[in-house]
């Protein structure tokens, strides 16, 4: 479950999410625009279908924490509320659990 999400310290990233069991990962390229700047729906359907047709795919359909996945949910996902993209995110893992 994702406790935090700050400002990443890496020069080219732009976030830092930190996990409930203490890992952080950061994705996101500082300075890049995503969904939750643009709102461009087209856009993001466009970066959904090159990121899901890698092998990004196992990460995203299998919610291992990855920057692949926090890109593809929280960036790129179906609200441009980075704050309901986690949420929408916790849940999905809190379902995957029972």
């Amino acid at each position: 479950m994702i406790v935090s999400i700050k400002p990443s310290p890496r020069e080219y990233k732009r976030f830092r999410i930190t996990m409930d069991n203490g890992k952080s990962y950061d994705f996101g390229l500082k300075g890049g625009s995503t969904y939750i700047d643009h709102q461009d729906k087209q856009k993001r359907d466009a970066y959904r279908k090159r990121h899901y047709a890698t092998q990004e795919k196992k990460l995203i359909d299998n919610l291992v924490p990855s920057a692949s996945l926090f890109a593809y949910y929280i960036l790129w996902g179906d609200s441009t509320d980075i704050n309901t993209n986690i949420k929408k995110l916790n849940n999905m893992w809190n379902s995957k659990k029972t």
